[in-house]
C-alpha cells in the first residue's frame, strides 16, 4: 500500500500539472499551515489535503477549475471582520484563492491560525 506521504507528493504533482500556478499557491498554504501548525496530520482526502490536530480536521485544501479551496471545518466560529469567508452551510466556510496575490489579501494565515487554536 502506498505511505501517505507518496499519496500526498503525487497528488500536489497532480495539482501542478493541471494548473501550475494553482498548484503553487496550494503548496505556498501547504507551508504556511506548516509553519502555524508543525505537529499536525496531514492526509489525502476526498480529493485534496486535510490538515488535522486532535481528531480535528482545522482546515483542507482542495483545486477546483478556476480556483483553490481553502476550507475550514468549524469556519462559522472564525472572525472575519472583512466577510472574506464564503459558504453558508452550518459549519464550513472557506475561501476561494484564483492568484497567488490573494493568499496576502484573503488573510489566510489569520484565518488557518484562528482555526487551528479553535477548540470545538
Amino acid at each position: 500500500m502506498m505511505n501517505e506521504m507518496h499519496k500526498i507528493e503525487e497528488l500536489l504533482a497532480d495539482f501542478e500539472m493541471v494548473n501550475p500556478e494553482l498548484g503553487d499557491i496550494i503548496r505556498q498554504v501547504r507551508e504556511m499551515v506548516f509553519a502555524i501548525a508543525p505537529e499536525c496530520e496531514e492526509k489525502v482526502m476526498d480529493g485534496g489535503l486535510i490538515y488535522a490536530m486532535l481528531g480535528r480536521m482545522f482546515c483542507g485544501l482542495f483545486l477546483r477549475k478556476q480556483h483553490v479551496s481553502v476550507e475550514f471545518d468549524l469556519g462559522h466560529q472564525l472572525e472575519d471582520e472583512n466577510g472574506l469567508l464564503e459558504g453558508c452551510g452550518k459549519y464550513r466556510r472557506h475561501l476561494k484563492l484564483r492568484g497567488p496575490g490573494e493568499i496576502e489579501s484573503k488573510q489566510v494565515a489569520d484565518f488557518i491560525r484562528q482555526s487551528y487554536t479553535l477548540r470545538s
